[in-house]
């Protein structure tokens, strides 16, 4: 049997690099080829399973010097012009992708409508690789009209890679919602929601753009869903609310200032926990109404919890056999369980590796 590689482009970043010791440690026989645009970095660990190549998501053809041994391929750096999904889908290699905020994300699956896929592809950018709406919809599962709320705490001493700021970009610009009445435009920063997180901090949340409340509404039981963020700084949650609303951060919008805008919650420390607290309420198959309460916290903070999501996914198509291989498709992180992987194996996993998960 061939061994199989698994090729992590931005293997050198946060993510990237635990996302490739996870691998490494959970599968002897895996290869990892760890990519980026630097030739001259060294491996972020030395084993004898790892190797770095040179991959450039701005080439036209990012994978044309890779080997054509490569089983899977993760994404974790930007991709704005689709150019390594589709030098990956011309080469029918099974893709997993954790970086497009919603308007990119939608211009991926449009491209992706259009062309007769022969691997799959998981485009798992929601919310720390899609690990909100995962569980969201295995806790949701055997309801009917679920509307569902997320809300993520923002640890601003949490460490983090420079893409993880681009949503800072998004602040001014109105989006989709779903309801059960249907579409609706709002505003980011805008229709604050009280919550208590997993640790006991209360604030408010506020909406963000996420493809959260985009992919989670196209499962037949769920008529809505909505993504609401708070950072662990009130003054600073109140201070981006005040800009956003004053119209200041439009007017600072742009390529000229961005780096002033990334400085004011752009500032990765030493890390910390992240938190995130998902609100279902649905019926159920007696027709009355319940709710349910999910809280997840990493204490490992958002970078770890990231490289889960997007280990777990990668779990699948590795467990997957050359006899009965994932179909090829389109796929979002929420369509993960199924009977490789149930919801007691996806929730054990992440409890595997650290992460506290309760529910009400």
């Amino acid at each position: 049997m061939n061994r199989k590689k698994v090729l992590i482009v931005g293997g050198y970043g946060a993510v990237g690099r635990q996302i490739a010791q996870i691998l490494l440690d959970r599968h002897p026989d895996l290869d990892i080829a760890l990519g980026g645009r630097s030739p001259e970095k060294a491996a972020p660990f030395e084993s004898e399973r790892v190797q770095t190549v040179v991959i450039d998501n701005n080439a036209d053809d990012p994978l044309l010097n890779t080997d054509d041994n490569v089983s899977l391929i993760i994404n974790s750096v930007n991709d704005l012009q689709d150019r390594l999904l589709l030098s990956a889908v011309r080469r029918k290699i099974p893709f997993i992708d954790l970086t497009r905020w919603t308007e990119i994300f939608q211009q991926s699956v449009s491209k992706l409508e259009n062309i007769e896929l022969s691997a799959p592809v998981v485009l798992s950018s929601g919310w720390m690789a899609g690990t909100a709406s995962l569980f969201a919809m295995l806790h949701s599962a055997s309801l009917q009209n679920v509307s569902i709320n997320l809300h993520a705490l923002y640890s601003l001493n949490d460490k983090a890679g420079p893409d993880s700021a681009a949503y800072m970009d998004r602040m001014t610009i109105p989006f989709h919602i779903t309801e059960p009445e249907g579409l609706r435009l709002v505003f980011p920063m805008t229709d604050p929601v009280k919550v208590q997180f997993p640790d006991g901090y209360t604030a408010k949340c506020y909406r963000l753009d996420t493809p959260d409340h985009v992919t989670l509404p196209k499962a037949d039981q769920v008529d809505s869903a909505s993504f609401r963020i708070s950072f662990d700084s009130k003054a600073s949650t109140y201070a981006l609310v005040g800009l956003v609303k004053s119209g200041i951060w439009k007017l600072t919008s742009g390529e000229r200032f961005r780096s002033l805008r990334r400085s004011l919650l752009y500032n990765p420390g030493t890390g910390s926990a992240h938190h995130i607290l998902i609100h279902l309420k649905g019926r159920d198959h007696e027709g009355h109404w319940v709710e349910r309460r999910i809280a997840i916290s990493d204490p490992l903070g958002q970078t770890h919890l990231t490289a889960l999501g997007a280990a777990v996914q990668a779990e699948k198509l590795l467990q997957a056999s050359e006899d009965e291989p994932l179909a090829p498709g389109i796929y979002y992180p929420e369509d993960l369980p199924d009977a490789r992987m149930d919801a007691s194996a996806i929730i054990n996993f992440f409890k595997q590796y650290g992460v506290l998960i309760s529910n009400n």
